[in-house]
Protein backbone atom coordinates (compact mmCIF):
# COMPACT_ATOMS: atom_id res chain seq x y z
CA UNK A 1 0.00 0.00 0.00
CA UNK A 2 2.94 2.49 0.35
CA UNK A 3 3.35 1.68 -3.49
CA UNK A 4 0.36 3.84 -4.20
CA UNK A 5 -1.94 0.80 -4.90
CA UNK A 6 -5.49 1.13 -6.71
CA UNK A 7 -6.84 -0.18 -3.16
CA UNK A 8 -5.87 0.62 0.57
CA UNK A 9 -5.47 -2.02 3.16
CA UNK A 10 -9.40 -1.06 3.87
CA UNK A 11 -10.31 -1.86 0.39
CA UNK A 12 -11.25 1.92 -0.32
CA UNK A 13 -10.63 3.07 -3.95
CA UNK A 14 -7.88 5.38 -4.05
CA UNK A 15 -6.86 7.91 -7.00
CA UNK A 16 -5.08 5.54 -8.62
CA UNK A 17 -8.13 3.57 -8.86
CA UNK A 18 -10.15 6.33 -10.31
CA UNK A 19 -7.60 7.52 -12.98
CA UNK A 20 -7.33 3.77 -14.32
CA UNK A 21 -11.21 3.90 -14.50
CA UNK A 22 -11.19 6.94 -16.26
CA UNK A 23 -8.76 5.63 -19.14
CA UNK A 24 -10.24 2.59 -19.27
CA UNK A 25 -13.53 3.87 -20.39
CA UNK A 26 -11.40 6.36 -22.47
CA UNK A 27 -10.05 3.91 -24.77
CA UNK A 28 -12.52 1.18 -24.45
CA UNK A 29 -16.39 3.26 -24.40
CA UNK A 30 -17.15 1.13 -21.56
CA UNK A 31 -18.29 2.16 -18.06
CA UNK A 32 -17.77 0.35 -15.53
CA UNK A 33 -20.30 -1.49 -13.44
CA UNK A 34 -21.27 0.83 -9.98
CA UNK A 35 -19.44 0.95 -7.44
CA UNK A 36 -20.02 -0.91 -3.73
CA UNK A 37 -21.90 1.03 -1.23
CA UNK A 38 -18.63 2.71 0.74
CA UNK A 39 -17.81 1.71 4.39
CA UNK A 40 -18.53 3.72 7.47
CA UNK A 41 -16.03 6.23 8.03
CA UNK A 42 -13.35 5.13 10.48
CA UNK A 43 -13.31 6.83 13.80
CA UNK A 44 -11.38 9.06 15.78
CA UNK A 45 -11.07 8.25 19.93
CA UNK A 46 -8.43 7.17 22.25
CA UNK A 47 -8.00 4.35 24.71
CA UNK A 48 -6.28 4.53 27.98
CA UNK A 49 -3.46 1.72 28.83
CA UNK A 50 -4.13 1.20 32.15
CA UNK A 51 -2.28 -1.73 32.92
CA UNK A 52 1.57 -3.20 32.04
CA UNK A 53 4.55 -5.29 33.42
CA UNK A 54 8.28 -5.18 32.08
CA UNK A 55 8.67 -8.19 29.90
CA UNK A 56 11.89 -9.29 31.02
CA UNK A 57 10.09 -10.12 34.32
CA UNK A 58 7.44 -12.24 32.57
CA UNK A 59 10.07 -14.24 29.79
CA UNK A 60 9.78 -17.07 32.21
CA UNK A 61 5.61 -17.32 31.29
CA UNK A 62 6.72 -16.77 27.78
CA UNK A 63 8.91 -19.60 27.41
CA UNK A 64 11.01 -22.24 28.99
CA UNK A 65 14.69 -21.25 29.57
CA UNK A 66 17.40 -24.07 28.49
CA UNK A 67 21.10 -24.01 29.35
CA UNK A 68 24.16 -23.51 26.84
CA UNK A 69 27.87 -23.56 26.90
CA UNK A 70 27.86 -21.72 23.19
CA UNK A 71 25.62 -19.23 21.92
CA UNK A 72 22.58 -21.17 20.23
CA UNK A 73 20.90 -19.35 17.37
CA UNK A 74 17.19 -19.15 17.58
CA UNK A 75 16.75 -22.07 14.63
CA UNK A 76 18.61 -23.83 17.04
CA UNK A 77 16.25 -22.84 19.71
CA UNK A 78 13.23 -23.76 17.09
CA UNK A 79 12.10 -19.99 16.94
CA UNK A 80 11.68 -18.74 13.34
CA UNK A 81 10.15 -15.72 13.96
CA UNK A 82 9.84 -13.25 16.78
CA UNK A 83 12.28 -12.73 19.80
CA UNK A 84 14.62 -14.50 21.90
CA UNK A 85 15.91 -13.79 25.43
CA UNK A 86 19.65 -14.01 26.30
CA UNK A 87 21.44 -14.49 29.11
CA UNK A 88 24.38 -14.35 31.56
CA UNK A 89 26.67 -13.18 34.21
CA UNK A 90 29.45 -11.12 33.45
CA UNK A 91 32.40 -11.02 36.53
CA UNK A 92 33.95 -7.82 35.55
CA UNK A 93 33.42 -4.58 33.65
CA UNK A 94 34.86 -5.16 29.53
CA UNK A 95 33.81 -5.08 26.08
CA UNK A 96 30.86 -7.23 25.40
CA UNK A 97 31.38 -9.13 21.34
CA UNK A 98 29.77 -11.39 19.13
CA UNK A 99 30.02 -12.70 15.87
CA UNK A 100 27.26 -11.34 14.89
CA UNK A 101 23.86 -9.81 15.66
CA UNK A 102 20.91 -10.66 13.64
CA UNK A 103 19.30 -8.49 13.45
CA UNK A 104 18.65 -6.33 17.14
CA UNK A 105 19.73 -6.77 20.38
CA UNK A 106 18.74 -4.60 23.11
CA UNK A 107 21.39 -4.85 26.15
CA UNK A 108 20.74 -4.88 29.88
CA UNK A 109 23.04 -5.24 32.52
CA UNK A 110 21.34 -5.45 35.92
CA UNK A 111 18.19 -4.90 34.65
CA UNK A 112 19.01 -1.27 32.94
CA UNK A 113 19.37 -0.59 29.76
CA UNK A 114 22.55 -0.27 28.07
CA UNK A 115 22.26 -0.30 24.39
CA UNK A 116 21.01 -1.82 21.11
CA UNK A 117 23.40 -3.60 18.66
CA UNK A 118 22.24 -3.08 15.39
CA UNK A 119 22.60 -5.40 12.16
CA UNK A 120 22.14 -2.37 9.80
CA UNK A 121 24.56 -0.51 11.04
CA UNK A 122 26.76 -3.37 11.52
CA UNK A 123 27.01 -3.28 15.30
CA UNK A 124 28.33 -6.20 17.17
CA UNK A 125 30.58 -4.54 20.76
CA UNK A 126 29.38 -2.58 23.79
CA UNK A 127 30.99 -1.59 26.53
CA UNK A 128 29.92 -2.91 30.14
CA UNK A 129 29.99 -0.46 32.74
CA UNK A 130 29.98 -3.31 36.03
CA UNK A 131 30.23 -6.43 36.51
CA UNK A 132 26.45 -8.14 37.01
CA UNK A 133 23.80 -9.83 35.17
CA UNK A 134 23.83 -9.45 31.78
CA UNK A 135 20.38 -10.25 29.50
CA UNK A 136 19.83 -9.27 25.63
CA UNK A 137 16.65 -9.19 24.16
CA UNK A 138 17.18 -10.29 20.36
CA UNK A 139 14.38 -9.42 17.54
CA UNK A 140 14.63 -11.53 14.05
CA UNK A 141 13.18 -8.29 11.70
CA UNK A 142 12.59 -10.92 8.96
CA UNK A 143 14.72 -12.78 6.30
CA UNK A 144 17.70 -12.20 3.62
CA UNK A 145 15.99 -12.76 0.11
CA UNK A 146 18.82 -12.78 -2.04
CA UNK A 147 22.28 -13.91 -2.98
CA UNK A 148 24.32 -15.89 -0.58
CA UNK A 149 22.60 -15.08 2.84
CA UNK A 150 19.18 -16.84 1.83
CA UNK A 151 18.18 -19.20 4.88
CA UNK A 152 20.62 -17.91 7.33
CA UNK A 153 20.27 -18.72 10.84
CA UNK A 154 19.31 -15.32 13.00
CA UNK A 155 19.75 -14.51 16.81
CA UNK A 156 23.25 -14.04 18.57
CA UNK A 157 25.83 -15.68 16.25
CA UNK A 158 29.28 -16.81 18.26
CA UNK A 159 31.99 -16.39 19.82
CA UNK A 160 30.69 -14.08 22.29
CA UNK A 161 33.28 -12.42 24.44
CA UNK A 162 34.26 -10.42 26.91
CA UNK A 163 37.38 -8.21 26.61
CA UNK A 164 38.76 -11.17 24.35
CA UNK A 165 37.71 -14.17 27.21
CA UNK A 166 34.76 -16.11 25.87
CA UNK A 167 31.53 -16.43 27.65
CA UNK A 168 30.45 -20.07 27.74
CA UNK A 169 27.13 -20.13 30.07
CA UNK A 170 24.22 -19.02 28.92
CA UNK A 171 20.59 -19.35 29.60
CA UNK A 172 18.50 -18.43 26.44
CA UNK A 173 14.54 -18.39 26.16
CA UNK A 174 12.46 -18.80 23.08
CA UNK A 175 9.55 -16.28 23.67
CA UNK A 176 6.06 -17.64 22.29
CA UNK A 177 4.49 -14.33 21.77
CA UNK A 178 0.97 -16.47 22.16
CA UNK A 179 1.34 -16.68 25.63
CA UNK A 180 1.76 -12.77 25.82
CA UNK A 181 -2.11 -12.83 26.55
CA UNK A 182 -2.27 -14.88 29.36
CA UNK A 183 0.61 -13.04 30.88
CA UNK A 184 -0.77 -9.89 30.98
CA UNK A 185 -3.90 -10.52 33.22
CA UNK A 186 -1.01 -10.38 35.90
CA UNK A 187 -0.14 -6.94 34.71
CA UNK A 188 -0.59 -4.22 37.17
CA UNK A 189 -2.37 -1.09 37.41
CA UNK A 190 -0.40 1.76 35.86
CA UNK A 191 -1.02 5.31 36.93
CA UNK A 192 1.91 6.97 34.87
CA UNK A 193 1.45 8.81 31.36
CA UNK A 194 4.11 6.85 29.96
CA UNK A 195 5.94 3.32 30.68
CA UNK A 196 9.40 2.20 29.64
CA UNK A 197 10.21 -0.67 27.51
CA UNK A 198 10.52 -3.39 27.50
CA UNK A 199 7.25 -3.98 28.60
CA UNK A 200 3.50 -4.67 28.03
CA UNK A 201 0.83 -2.83 28.44
CA UNK A 202 -2.91 -3.06 27.64
CA UNK A 203 -6.39 -1.63 27.94
CA UNK A 204 -10.00 -1.99 27.37
CA UNK A 205 -12.22 -0.15 24.78
CA UNK A 206 -15.48 -0.14 23.50
CA UNK A 207 -16.07 1.08 19.53
CA UNK A 208 -17.52 4.21 18.76
CA UNK A 209 -18.70 3.28 15.34
CA UNK A 210 -19.41 -1.18 15.20
CA UNK A 211 -19.10 -2.13 11.39
CA UNK A 212 -16.52 0.43 10.83
CA UNK A 213 -12.54 -0.42 9.61
CA UNK A 214 -10.44 1.43 12.53
CA UNK A 215 -6.72 2.56 11.95
CA UNK A 216 -4.62 2.57 15.26
CA UNK A 217 -1.99 5.44 15.15
CA UNK A 218 1.38 4.70 16.44
CA UNK A 219 2.78 7.93 17.22
CA UNK A 220 4.51 8.52 20.88
CA UNK A 221 5.27 4.66 20.75
CA UNK A 222 8.88 3.34 20.29
CA UNK A 223 9.07 -0.03 18.79
CA UNK A 224 7.05 -3.17 19.03
CA UNK A 225 3.81 -5.55 18.32
CA UNK A 226 0.34 -4.78 18.57
CA UNK A 227 -2.68 -6.99 19.38
CA UNK A 228 -6.32 -6.50 19.19
CA UNK A 229 -8.95 -9.18 20.35
CA UNK A 230 -5.66 -11.60 20.32
CA UNK A 231 -5.23 -10.80 16.56
CA UNK A 232 -1.50 -9.44 15.83
CA UNK A 233 -1.97 -6.30 13.79
CA UNK A 234 1.44 -6.26 13.14
CA UNK A 235 4.78 -4.52 14.01
CA UNK A 236 5.19 -0.89 14.40
CA UNK A 237 8.92 1.32 14.57
CA UNK A 238 9.08 5.10 15.41
CA UNK A 239 11.43 5.56 12.17
CA UNK A 240 8.15 5.05 10.10
CA UNK A 241 7.51 5.71 7.23
CA UNK A 242 4.28 3.95 8.19
CA UNK A 243 2.57 5.44 11.14
CA UNK A 244 -0.76 3.32 11.38
CA UNK A 245 -2.06 -0.20 11.43
CA UNK A 246 -5.25 -1.32 10.03
CA UNK A 247 -7.52 -2.89 12.45
CA UNK A 248 -10.10 -4.59 10.68
CA UNK A 249 -13.67 -4.24 11.38
CA UNK A 250 -14.75 -7.68 11.93
CA UNK A 251 -12.22 -8.29 14.50
CA UNK A 252 -13.86 -5.82 16.59
CA UNK A 253 -16.80 -5.98 19.34
CA UNK A 254 -19.17 -3.86 19.85
CA UNK A 255 -18.42 -3.63 23.76
CA UNK A 256 -14.97 -5.03 25.74
CA UNK A 257 -12.12 -4.76 23.38
CA UNK A 258 -8.90 -5.17 24.36
CA UNK A 259 -5.58 -4.24 23.19
CA UNK A 260 -2.20 -5.41 23.80
CA UNK A 261 0.83 -3.64 23.07
CA UNK A 262 4.49 -5.20 23.37
CA UNK A 263 6.95 -2.17 23.73
CA UNK A 264 10.45 -2.74 23.21
CA UNK A 265 11.14 1.14 24.00
CA UNK A 266 9.23 3.81 25.50
CA UNK A 267 5.32 4.20 25.23
CA UNK A 268 2.72 6.61 25.63
CA UNK A 269 -0.14 5.66 27.43
CA UNK A 270 -3.08 5.94 25.25
CA UNK A 271 -3.70 4.11 21.87
CA UNK A 272 -4.87 6.49 19.51
CA UNK A 273 -7.21 5.77 16.27
CA UNK A 274 -7.61 8.18 13.90
CA UNK A 275 -10.41 8.40 10.87
CA UNK A 276 -7.65 7.38 8.17
CA UNK A 277 -4.62 5.95 7.30
CA UNK A 278 -1.19 7.23 7.38
CA UNK A 279 1.31 5.01 5.39
CA UNK A 280 4.15 7.67 4.29
CA UNK A 281 4.70 10.03 1.28
CA UNK A 282 3.68 8.06 -1.78
CA UNK A 283 7.04 6.45 -3.74
CA UNK A 284 7.09 7.34 -7.30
Amino acid sequence: YDYDAPLDEAGRPTAKYWAFRAVIAKHTGQRPAAMPEPSPPSPAFTVRLDKARSLLETANQLGQARAFSQLPTMEELGQYEGFAHYETVVGSPGVLEFGQVRDRAQVFLNGKPIGVLARDLGERRIALPEPGRLSLLVENLGRVNYGSRIGEATGLIGPATLSGTALNDWRVTALDLDRIHAACAEAAPAAGETFSGPCIATGAFDTPAPGADHFLHTGGWGKGVVWVNGFNLGRYWSRGPQRTLYLPAPILRETGNTITVLELHALRAAARFVSEPELGPIEH
